[in-house]
């Protein structure tokens, strides 16, 4: 029952070229409702004891007068019927926070006029409420409808991402904020022209994230024919990003990036913090070279070392001794010898840590290239930042291709780099590509982090001595509370495995294969539950970014009906969405 049948993997063959096509087929294979799902969902609602009324905020747009007939109707097709509504005039904050107070609702919704609400998203709204009592934050995920009742665009969210949000309102349409809990943050602002954007700012402002919950299923439309662009909003989006952290005393840089979001900078503290660049070697000067000079001549930071990490594997050659001589005269400089047969990356790194000065050390692969001059100014001031234990940077092949912006879990069944191919301007999926992030991982390739979280984690894991070293030390920093962010503003070049060749190749081919055991072992569960990366998107390699068949997650009240693409068992959940 609700599977993809087998008979119609030739269907899908044919839409796999086609986004469009492909999300038509999901929608019709997993997100159609028919009568047994209503049947089952009132049964499930029907065991409630305490349920929520949620109080409805309408902002109607300038000149309007009444609810739109699309959401008025959607509204009345609700499964879920303890609700109440108000409409308020987008423009007239003292109406919006006055209907906040009047409302009687434990939680009120925020609903964009131009939504249509799916019959079952107060259900969902309701049901996830019904397991998290302490809920703060609510929200799903939403796609585009025609007139004709097409759906395109689809924006399947990742759970609570508190630097994505800085940067884009990705909550979307419709919101959900426990009331009280609203009004004590002051309620809606007069100074923000997105007033739900600027209070889920202030709201989530140190919570604890186990009290935001992203519902993983497509809970609202937007009406593309009432879709108007406006200008003002994207003001209004600076003036509450910039309002909120100026009031925490932090000073940040906004610029716009893509359709509708903003390339966020933190200024560096007044001391920065002194940065260990570490970089293992095998002296290979034809990109050693470029390496350092970057370095050395081209990277603004003011306070970093440089530790050459020699690996002794060989005799030197005059012409590199010649080399390393002179490179250990720059005062930032220090050339080290460490002799680790077989090489060993997570080995080298650990010693070379030892040895370095810095609060924060950097992971440097002597394969790069520095780009621009400010990013190592751009990764630190995203490490300093609260809980972030790790920051990314953006590599690009030498054909200014993409070689890394993050890193998704799951993908070919450990984890593999996001956009990776794609063109260096590249938008991404909704912008994602053009603004900083909280991710799963990032590539120990380019890598800061801070010598405390480093230090909690335990260092790199000697057991993955040349693979997936640094998805393991990223998840175990994740597992000891510290964030990670990727960040598009540190750009670097990447030859990637220039200096001892790919690891899945020729006689390293069997170590690899090893390694993939061992952190598919040891992370089973993580590797299909990474939260920034929605359970309804593909984990096939081919088609990142696009639906899943099956997804990852089924509706609470149908029973687990599907499989994960690579046969890998799904994360547990308590009640609400349920992993297939």
């Amino acid at each position: 029952m609700h599977r993809f049948p087998l008979a119609e993997d030739a269907i899908l063959a044919l839409v796999r070229g086609d986004p469009q096509k492909r999300y038509e087929k999901w929608i019709a294979t997993y997100d159609t409702l028919d009568d047994s799902d209503i049947l089952h969902m009132r049964e499930e609602l029907s065991t409630f004891r305490n349920a929520p009324l949620f109080s409805l905020i309408v902002p109607l747009a300038s000149g309007s007068e009444a609810m739109p007939d699309a959401l008025d109707r959607s509204l009345r097709a609700q499964v879920y019927q303890r609700w109440e509504s108000e409409t308020v005039r987008a423009s007239a904050v003292g109406e919006w926070n006055t209907a906040l107070r009047s409302a009687t609702g434990d939680y009120a919704l925020v609903v964009d006029s131009n939504v249509m609400l799916r019959p079952h998203a107060l259900s969902l709204f309701a049901l996830t409420i019904a397991s998290n009592s302490d809920a703060l934050l609510l929200y799903g995920d939403e796609d585009e409808i025609e007139a004709t009742g097409r759906r395109s665009r689809h924006y399947f969210k990742p759970d609570w991402n508190a630097v994505l949000l800085r940067c884009q309102n990705y909550l979307g349409g419709v919101v959900c904020f426990h009331r009280a809990d609203a009004l004590a943050a002051g309620g809606f602002e007069e100074r923000a022209d997105d007033h739900a954007w600027d209070l889920s700012l202030r709201l989530t402002a140190g919570a604890a994230p186990q009290r935001i919950h992203h519902i993983p299923f497509i809970v609202s439309h937007r009406v593309r024919d009432h879709l108007v662009e406006d200008s003002d909003r994207w003001k209004g989006g600076v003036r509450a990003v910039g309002g909120r952290l100026k009031r925490r005393g932090e000073h940040i840089e906004a610029k716009r990036a893509g359709e509708t979001s903003y390339r966020m900078r933190h200024s560096l503290p007044e001391k920065p913090p002194v940065v260990s660049v570490i970089v293992p070697t095998t002296c290979r000067l034809d990109v050693l070279q470029p390496c350092v000079d970057g370095l050395l001549n081209r990277t603004s930071y003011p306070h970093f070392e440089i530790l050459l990490v020699v690996n002794g594997t060989g005799p030197l050659t005059p012409e590199q001794r010649r080399y390393l001589e002179a490179t250990a005269k720059q005062p930032q400089v220090r050339v080290v010898f460490y002799d680790e047969r077989p090489y060993n990356f997570a080995k080298t790194n650990n010693w070379a840590s030892e040895q370095a000065q810095g609060e924060l050390l950097c992971f440097l692969n002597d394969d790069t290239e520095v780009i621009g001059s400010d990013w190592l100014s751009a990764m630190v001031s995203e490490v300093v930042q609260e809980r972030v234990g790790a920051a990314g940077a953006l590599l690009v092949y030498p054909n200014n291709r993409i070689q890394h912006a993050g890193v998704i879990l799951g993908v070919g069944g450990v984890a593999a780099h996001t956009y990776r191919g794609r063109p260096r301007d590249t938008r991404g999926y909704h912008d994602r590509a053009l603004f900083a992030q909280d991710v799963s991982c990032v590539t120990a390739a380019c890598m800061v982090v801070r010598r405390e979280a480093l230090s909690d984690a335990g260092g790199f894991d000697p057991a993955l001595a040349i693979a997936y070293n640094d998805v393991d030390l990223c998840l175990r920093l994740r597992e000891a509370d510290w964030r990670i962010v990727w960040t598009p503003a540190a750009e670097l070049y990447h030859k990637e495995s220039a200096s001892i060749g790919r690891h899945n190749v020729g006689k390293m081919e069997a170590q690899w294969a090893r390694e993939y055991a061992l952190i598919r072992s040891r992370w089973t569960k993580q590797l299909v539950a990474d939260p920034h990366y929605s359970p309804n998107l593909s984990l096939d390699g081919l088609q990142v970014w696009e639906p899943a068949f099956p997804p990852r997650v089924t509706f609470p009240w149908r029973g687990p009906s599907c499989e994960a693409e690579d046969d890998a068992p799904a994360a547990s959940s308590k009640r609400g969405p349920r992993p297939c």
